[in-house]
């Protein structure tokens, strides 16, 4: 359970992980600060299901992530017109 939208998720094919993407409801996003908006990739340990860590840096609600097919690596896109790896 999160405390934010969940727009994306996707499980990783290395380790026991899942990276969730989302934020505040688009139509919301233009009066909010990035900070508050909460556009980050949360990362849960997918038995568990504890939070793991987060990842900042969109400027939008982020609509998709992956992992690379190693499971080294993954990356995330947002609203904000930007990927990050």
């Amino acid at each position: 359970q999160t405390s934010s939208n969940v727009y994306a998720a996707a499980i990783s094919p290395l380790m026991d992980h899942v990276a969730t993407g989302g934020g505040q409801d688009a139509s919301q996003v233009t009066t909010t600060a990035g900070r508050s908006g909460k556009f980050e990739v949360r990362f849960f340990h997918k038995i568990l299901g504890h939070e793991l860590g987060t990842v900042k840096g969109h400027f939008g609600p982020v609509n998709t992530v992956a992992f690379s097919p190693n499971g080294r690596s993954y990356t995330s896109g947002g609203e904000d017109g930007f990927i990050r790896v």
